[in-house]
């Protein structure tokens, strides 16, 4: 999960679309991004994903529940991010 926050975190500095901020900000954030190192997800919970519009679970090999290979899985977040940005700007 470290290696998914750093390719967040330099994704979010390459694009500049979007910013990384604290999970404890009051203000609500339009994606919330939930890294789980196993797949049982236990920090997937409503008051979690309350904190944005939208939000992506990583959990163990998968996102959203979907698998995804581990080598696959920045690239695949990338994507998901990407698509979920897009259809927030419109």
């Amino acid at each position: 999960m470290t290696r998914i926050a750093r390719h967040l975190s330099r994704l979010a500095e390459q694009r500049g679309d979007f910013e990384l901020v604290s999970f404890s900000d009051e203000d609500e954030a339009d994606v919330v991004v939930i890294l789980c190192g196993c797949p049982r997800a236990c920090v997937d919970k409503k008051e979690i994903r309350e904190k944005a519009k939208r939000s992506l679970l990583v959990a163990g090999e998968s996102i959203d529940r979907r698998p995804v290979l581990e080598r696959d899985l920045p690239s695949a977040l990338e994507q998901e991010l990407d698509k979920i940005l897009k259809q927030l700007k419109e």
